[in-house]
C-alpha cells in the first residue's frame, strides 16, 4: 500500500495503514515536495535551494545543494522502491539555474550522487513514479507548453515517450500499465508499460456528456487495483458558475466505463487510489478516511 503523509504546520504528517497518524518529520514550510519512505520512518524535502534527508528521530542526515530557485519552479524529490536513493527532478530553467532541467539521483543514506543528467526540458514542476525494477517514470509540466514523459534507471539513458501533450497520472500496482491525461484534458488514456501502446481511450462522451457541455477530464484519479482505474470529470454550473467534479470507475483492461463512485471530495484531487481497491479521501473537517 502507498504511503499516506501530508504537510502539517510542524511539518510532514505520516499515517499508517488504518491512517492513525505515526509521527510527524520536522520540514519548514517553505517545502516545494517530499516523499516519506516505505519504512515510514524517513523523509527526504526540497526547498528552492536544496534537498535535506531527515532521519527517524527528525535529525537532517544531510543536505544537497541546488542553488537558489529564482522563478516559478517546484522541484520534486521521492525514494527508489527500496528506499536505497533518492530521485530528485530539479526544475533549473525555470528557477533560473542553468539552461537545461536535470534528473538527480542521490544515496539516500550519504547525499552522494548516483548520476546527474540534463533533460530536454524546461518545466514548472514535476511528478515521479518508483518502480519496483529501480527504475522511474518522471512527468515534467511545462505550462503551456504541454508535458513530457520520461523513463529510466539510475544510470541508464533517459526513455523520452515524445509525446508532448500526455500527463502521466499513475501506474498500475502491477507495473503493466500507466494511466494519462490529454495536457489539454480532452480525453483519458490507459497504456501498456513500458512500451507506451494506447489500450483504450476514452472522451468526456463516453461518459455521457455532450461535447458541448464543458466537461473535461480532470488530471487527476488513478488505480484503483490492477483491473480498475479511477477517472475524474469536471465542469463549471453554468447557473451557480460553480466548479463540479464526479468520479468514475473504469475497466484498466477493456475501457468499459462501471459507473460513478458516488462520492463526494473536498475537490477534484483530494481522492487518492491505494492500489490495493481502496483510496483516501479526506473530511471537511481535515480527517483522512479511508474507503
Amino acid at each position: 500500500m502507498r504511503v499516506i503523509s501530508r504537510q502539517a504546520d510542524a511539518g510532514i504528517e505520516i499515517f499508517d495503514e488504518n491512517l492513525e497518524p505515526l509521527r510527524i518529520l520536522p520540514a519548514p514550510p517553505e517545502v516545494e515536495g517530499w516523499a516519506v519512505s516505505s519504512t515510514r520512518d524517513g523523509l527526504v524535502y526540497a526547498t528552492g535551494g536544496a534537498v535535506v534527508r531527515i532521519g527517524p528521530h527528525g535529525d537532517e542526515l544531510w543536505r544537497f545543494d541546488l542553488g537558489p530557485n529564482a522563478g516559478n519552479a517546484r522541484t520534486d524529490v521521492t525514494f527508489s522502491a527500496d528506499d536505497a536513493l533518492v530521485w530528485v527532478y530539479a526544475p533549473n530553467v525555470y528557477a533560473g539555474r542553468a539552461a537545461q532541467d536535470e534528473w538527480i539521483v542521490l544515496d539516500a543514506a550519504t547525499g552522494a550522487v548516483r548520476s546527474r543528467r540534463a533533460l530536454p526540458s524546461s518545466g514548472h514542476g514535476g511528478a515521479q513514479f518508483p518502480l519496483r525494477d529501480g527504475r522511474m517514470l518522471l512527468d515534467v509540466g511545462e505550462g503551456r507548453d504541454g508535458s513530457q514523459i520520461y523513463l529510466a534507471a539510475a544510470a541508464s539513458e533517459i526513455h523520452d515517450f515524445g509525446w508532448g501533450d500526455r500527463v502521466l497520472i499513475d501506474v498500475s500496482p502491477g507495473q503493466t500499465r500507466f494511466l494519462t491525461v490529454h495536457h489539454e484534458q480532452e480525453d483519458v488514456a490507459v497504456h501498456d508499460f513500458p512500451g507506451g501502446g494506447v489500450r483504450f481511450r476514452l472522451t468526456p462522451a463516453d461518459f455521457g456528456f455532450d461535447e458541448d457541455s464543458g466537461v473535461v477530464v480532470e488530471w487527476s484519479g488513478g488505480f484503483l487495483d490492477d483491473r480498475t482505474v479511477v477517472v475524474v470529470l469536471t465542469a463549471e454550473d453554468e447557473e451557480t458558475e460553480q466548479e463540479w467534479w464526479r468520479h468514475f470507475r473504469v475497466d484498466a483492461g477493456t475501457g468499459e466505463v462501471l459507473g460513478d463512485l458516488g462520492i463526494v471530495t473536498i475537490h477534484g484531487y483530494d481522492l487518492r487510489p491505494l492500489g490495493d481497491g481502496t483510496y483516501v479521501i479526506t473530511d471537511t473537517d481535515g480527517t483522512l478516511r479511508r474507503m
